[in-house]
Formats: structure tokens, C-alpha cells, sequence
């Protein structure tokens, strides 16, 4: 499931990496600008969250080392919406690939002002009891916009 047109693929895939961190950050704001408004529109957080997934999904095709995190805080926000939603199997087509642009590159062991490595990130996809702890540490939101967490599908990964 992709979220951005090919047109904007385009457009976005010539951006700088800094310009691409400075877009996924305000895509995320805007995600939660609706995950806290009085009566949240899923429509909106999906397509800001998913927007937001494609372009560190497309970051790491140019920048395999770079954007895990932005990725694994955008899947988490757009699958556990699209689940909200009733949409549990494009839920799940994002998490294979957020699994996969994750398993693309060499598992690294972080950065040195540390950021996560890929496999920490690999393992908060798959285990949701993490997700609101991995926000708190890496995204600056008041609190996780899910109070309640979702039981995701069988998943086998090997």
C-alpha cells in the first residue's frame, strides 16, 4: 500500500535527506494536530501518517542507513489507524513493508547520539506493547495517540 502518488514519489525522491526530515516531521505534526482534535478524523491521520511512511520508506532507497525510526513511528501511527479504521489487511501490507524496507539494508548499531538500530526498530513493530514507550523516547506528542493497544495479526517473520 502506498500513500503518495507517483508524481509526488518524483518530487519528493529529489529532496535532500534534510529536506525529507523536515517534511516527515510536518506531516507528523499535522498528525497530531488530528489525533487530538475533539472529534479526530482517521481519514486525515491515515493520510498524513502514510505520507509521512512513504517518504522515509523512499528516503531509505537513496539512504539505507538513514530514517529507521521516522519509518517505525510512521508505521506504527498509519497501521494502528488503518486497524481503528477496520482496515486490518492494509494494516498488515503496511507492517510487511515497513519489514522489509527495515531488512533491506545491514543491521547497524546506532548512531551516536542514540538513535535506535534497525533491529530495535524491527522488534517495536512486532511487539505493540513497546510502541507507546518507543514515542515517548523518540517523538515529542504529549502522550500515544492509542490508549489501548490493538492486537495485531499471526504474524510469522523468519
Amino acid at each position: 500500500m502506498k500513500f503518495l502518488c507517483p508524481r509526488h514519489r518524483d518530487l519528493f525522491s529529489s529532496l535532500s535527506l534534510g529536506e525529507k526530515n523536515d517534511l516527515w516531521l510536518l506531516w507528523m505534526e499535522h498528525a497530531i494536530t488530528f489525533s487530538e482534535a475533539p472529534d479526530p478524523d482517521p481519514d486525515k491521520m491515515i493520510a498524513v501518517t502514510g505520507s509521512a511512511f512513504d517518504l522515509a520508506c523512499l528516503a531509505r532507497i537513496h539512504h539505507p542507513d538513514s530514517m529507521q525510526v521516522e519509518l517505525t513511528l510512521a508505521a506504527i501511527l498509519v497501521c494502528r489507524a488503518l486497524r481503528d479504521k477496520g482496515e486490518s489487511s492494509a494494516a498488515d501490507r503496511v507492517l510487511f513493508r515497513a519489514l522489509d524496507s527495515l531488512q533491506s539494508t545491514e543491521s547497524w548499531g546506532g548512531s551516536p547520539s542514540g538513535q535506535c538500530s534497525t533491529d530495535e526498530c524491527l522488534e517495536v513493530l512486532l511487539d505493540t506493547r513497546r510502541q507507546p514507550g518507543f514515542f515517548a523516547e523518540y517523538l515529542n506528542w504529549p502522550s500515544f495517540p492509542f490508549t489501548t493497544p490493538v492486537a495485531g495479526s499471526a504474524l510469522a517473520v523468519h
